[in-house]
């Protein structure tokens, strides 16, 4: 082969790589997602009837007047701490140096410490409380004998030593019993020390206030008249928001109410604990429950007067069908204007 034909087919090798190699480039620099875009496809969904709604859950403070039920008038360490709760004859609310306070049903406050000799309805009602506790003995209104044994008696089998008397303060009188108490967990705490004088035993009011502590967001979806379900152990109370409050903090109260405009709670407020104040939680329906066919929110359409329109497709026939939308949530619609089993069209690409 001559020299000018040797170069002559080298310049031809070399420019079919190089054109080889142009698009071999082109093909591994273009991405993939570029060489080949389809509009994405509507779906058909079959319209179901359902009950739509939204509710989120917040906590509710419950507070309650106390009214005081007894006054402490022992002095000492504290031996054995207070709790509050529902009680009946017989129960120890505390205890002060080993003396027990025992709730007891009956008309007037203790006011004279019992022992041998004393006679009257507080000495009856003491003889009471120990008959229902399981002693033998008799209700005379005299302290006798077998009231010392009884005494004596119901304070070993509960390891509190024996004593001849009840000494004034020992007592807390109610005059109806079981009952809500609030006994003051600080003041009783086990080693401290009570001096007299000190209300520890406190009665809860008979009507407590419900209210929703929120931030400005979540007041923002609780307007006035909005329905809210109060749970509580085998209770289920009904209740209304009223309008919101804010102190100087930005801290925002809604008040709460039964529908009637009475207490939450209603006849069933003695299930509450008896603190001044406790927390439980809620169901706020920030979005009223609507039941009825249900599509999808992007299968409607605004129209420029407003109205909205869904696509019926029936058999491979699509109708234009305008709604009314009754309420939404959470990307759902219930809608007047379509029957539960049919099939709409949701807009998922071009219309």
């Amino acid at each position: 082969m001559t020299r000018p034909l040797r170069w002559a087919t080298l310049a031809g090798v070399l420019l079919i790589v190089a054109v080889l190699a142009f698009w071999a480039g082109r093909a591994t620099l273009t991405p993939p997602a570029q060489a080949e875009q389809r509009p994405s496809e509507d779906a058909l969904v079959t319209v179901a009837e359902q009950e739509l709604g939204r509710v989120i859950t917040l906590g509710v403070s419950v507070t309650r007047e106390q009214a005081p039920a007894a006054v402490n008038a022992l002095s000492g360490v504290v031996t054995r701490a207070g709790e509050s709760g529902e009680v009946a004859a017989g129960d120890v609310l505390y205890a002060v140096a080993q003396q027990p306070v025992i709730t007891v049903q009956g008309e007037l406050p203790q006011w004279r410490a019992l022992g041998e000799g004393a006679t009257g309805s507080d000495v009856a009602a003491f003889q009471r409380m120990l008959a229902a506790t399981g002693a033998k003995v008799e209700v005379t209104g005299t302290w006798d004998e077998a009231t010392a044994v009884a005494w004596n008696g119901w304070l070993t089998e509960r390891d509190y030593p024996a004593a001849d008397t009840v000494e004034l303060g020992q007592l807390v009188v109610l005059e109806s019993l079981p009952a809500a108490l609030s006994v003051d967990a600080k003041a009783t705490a086990v080693g401290g020390a009570l001096a007299g004088g000190e209300t520890i035993v406190a009665r809860p009011g008979d009507e407590p206030t419900f209210a929703i502590e929120v931030n400005q967001d979540q007041a923002a979806m609780i307007p006035a008249g909005t329905a809210v379900t109060v749970p509580h152990g085998e209770h289920e109370w009904e209740a209304v928001a009223g309008e919101s409050t804010a102190d100087d903090q930005g801290l925002i109260r809604i008040p709460l109410t039964a529908p009637d405009g009475g207490a939450v709670c209603g006849a069933d407020c003695d299930s509450l604990p008896a603190e001044a104040s406790t927390s439980l939680l809620s169901k706020v329906n920030v979005v009223p429950p609507v039941t009825g066919p249900v599509v999808p929110v992007s299968a409607l359409r605004t129209q420029p007067d407003g109205a909205a329109r869904v696509t019926v497709v029936r058999d491979g026939v699509q109708e234009e069908r305008t709604v009314t939308v009754r309420g939404s949530a959470d990307g759902l619609a219930v809608v007047d204007g379509v029957d539960a089993g049919e099939t709409v069209r949701v807009l998922n690409g071009a219309p």
